[in-house]
């Protein structure tokens, strides 16, 4: 199972710092990759991102791969 939560709750705003958290419960633990639509934008666990803007907003998932093979969480929307 891995889903996505993003911190803080409430509207994000121009100039917020938000973290995006994946939690995976694989095993044997997960190499954890970041996407936005279909490009990858960073790895593991938690995904910053300081002075949001609404180039920003988009798609977000994160997927967790380990010899088992791949999964994807359900996809965040971030509206800035």
């Amino acid at each position: 199972n891995i889903s996505v939560s993003i911190n803080g709750s409430g509207e994000i705003v121009e100039g917020d710092s938000v973290t995006l958290n994946c939690s995976s419960d694989s095993n044997p633990p997960a190499n954890i990759s970041w996407f936005k639509g279909e490009t990858f934008v960073g790895s593991g666990r938690i995904y910053s991102i300081s002075k949001i803007s609404s180039d920003h907003s988009g798609e977000y998932k994160c997927k967790s791969i380990n010899e088992h093979g791949a999964k994807d969480s359900d996809a965040v929307t971030l509206n800035i």
